[in-house]
């Protein structure tokens, strides 16, 4: 679990905003070119890690995870030196202010130490104690007196604003920090890369680290119109509700294990989800089980990720299966998981793959 430790402190500190991952993607390049056939950077930013099939006319399958982050994005310099935000992602309001973050430049080269101003307590007017502000109420504080000492910075409107990296291990298995979403699936993915190179699949695998999945839930659409593989699981998280104010309104909870994915929905309008193909899902449900570990079953109303669209990909679409890793605490700074559920994800992905082959009857309509 040690190694689990630091390639999530490491992996939680690269800054990728959703949209300017570039910094993570350069990292996934250098990790996945030394063990994969083939990798490929798409005009998106979509890594693609290409592991030949060992054996002719068997499926195809492609494992991704996001590398983006949610955070926030500079829409104003106002002429005392405060900078004016918005969100990027679903960031909760309610958590922003009081918060250390880092402003980056306008090339994303450097970046500052800066904080999300709150209103002063012993000032604060009796109708204010109880309200959470909209971020244009909000200010962020990065020490300047004047716009032309922002400027000077390299900081301008469009400048990204990430949360400050806080990762830290909590309790005996517990870790918490920004950006484990979805840290942890790209943790997943390395692994899986790293199991690939020395244990080659039967048939072609693409592993894709993919972008813009918290700003528009579509960053990886392209690479999967080109690949267009047979099957394809996503590796991501799902929100625990083992705290008190959640009191397990679905039952997924820390240390029981990871979560497959039986049906998930955005909750407003047609902004869709996934419901599994539920061969794909069996499958590994039974992969599991014959592994002796434990799992959860997922449903849930509120949290989509970028499989609820990528499905219906290609000529014939995709049989899509999501494998998710419980989270305390989402899109907040203080992101908390199990590193027993980290691990176990681990090992049943890698399983999950060296099992798919020819023999698992992916047709619809037929018992």
């Amino acid at each position: 679990m040690d190694s689990i430790v630091e390639e999530l402190r490491y992996l939680t500190a690269i800054p990728a905003l959703s949209g300017m991952e570039d910094r993570m993607i350069a990292e996934i390049v250098r990790r996945f070119k030394p063990l994969a056939d083939a990798v490929d950077v798409d005009n998106l930013g979509n890594v693609a890690a290409t592991f030949q099939g060992t054996e002719e006319n068997e499926p195809s399958l492609l494992v991704f995870a996001h590398i983006d982050e949610v955070g926030l994005m500079v829409t104003k310099v106002e002429p005392n030196g405060f900078l004016r935000f918005d969100r990027i992602g679903g960031v909760p309001e309610k958590t922003l202010r009081g918060q250390f973050v880092d402003v980056h430049t306008s090339d994303g080269s450097k970046s500052y130490p800066a904080f999300i101003g709150t209103h002063a307590h012993h000032l604060t007017p009796p109708d204010q104690k109880y309200v959470v502000p909209t971020t244009d109420k909000m200010y962020i504080d990065i020490g300047a007196a004047t716009a032309e000492e922002v400027l000077a910075k390299g900081i301008n409107i469009g400048s990204a604003v990430t949360y400050q990296p806080n990762f830290r291990r909590v309790g005996e298995y517990h870790v918490t920090g920004k950006a484990l979403d979805n840290r942890i699936g790209v943790v997943l993915l390395l692994a899986l890369a790293e199991h690939l190179h020395e244990h080659r699949p039967k048939g072609t695998t693409h592993l894709v680290a993919s972008v813009q999945e918290e700003f528009n839930i579509r960053g990886n659409m392209p690479v999967f119109a080109r690949l267009e593989p047979d099957a394809a699981v996503c590796l991501d998280i799902t929100s625990a509700c083992d705290t008190p104010d959640l009191n397990m309104r679905y039952d997924i909870a820390l240390g029981k294990g990871p979560a497959v994915l039986q049906m998930n929905f955005h909750g407003r309008g047609t902004l869709a989800g996934l419901i599994p193909h539920p061969k794909l899902r069996l499958f590994i449900e039974r992969t599991i089980e014959e592994m002796n570990m434990p799992y959860q079953r997922q449903t849930i109303i509120g949290e989509i990720t970028d499989d609820a669209f990528t499905l219906v990909l290609g000529k014939r679409g995709v049989a899509m299966a999501h494998l998710s890793i419980p989270m305390r605490y989402s899109h907040s700074p203080v992101e908390t998981s199990d590193l027993r559920d980290i691990e176990a994800g681990m090992r049943i992905i890698q399983e999950v793959v060296d099992r798919f082959d020819h023999t698992l009857d992916l047709r619809r309509g037929v018992l």
